[in-house]
């Protein structure tokens, strides 16, 4: 997520790795998002399949992504101070979503 002056909180998701650095697919929405929009987020990426599962592999928890991006986007909606706000890597299972690492960057 990233604060942009002209339009608040913008919050991306993504797979990650190669699939933002070289394919850039990501997608976008501005704080404070519904579910319906973090469902919409997820299902727009290119490689929503792999989320969905493919070749033999389960799916991971999309709701749970889905909780994460709302939660997250209510939480900027109220801390302005955060203007910038990187989670790397989140990673998810068929049962569940965690975050590895994360990062934050405040300005008063």
């Amino acid at each position: 997520a990233k604060y942009e002056e002209k339009f608040g909180h913008v919050v991306l998701c993504g797979l990650g790795g190669i699939f933002v650095e070289v394919l850039k697919d990501i997608s976008s929405g501005l704080a404070p998002l519904s579910y319906e929009e973090a469902y919409s987020m997820i299902h727009s990426l290119r490689g929503y399949k792999i989320i969905k599962g493919t070749r033999g592999q389960k799916g991971v928890r999309e709701d749970k992504f889905a909780e994460i991006i709302v939660r997250l986007s209510t939480l900027l909606r109220f801390a302005t101070e955060i203007k910038e706000m990187d989670i790397n890597p989140l990673l998810a299972t068929e049962k569940q979503v965690i975050a590895v690492d994360a990062r934050i960057r405040i300005e008063k």
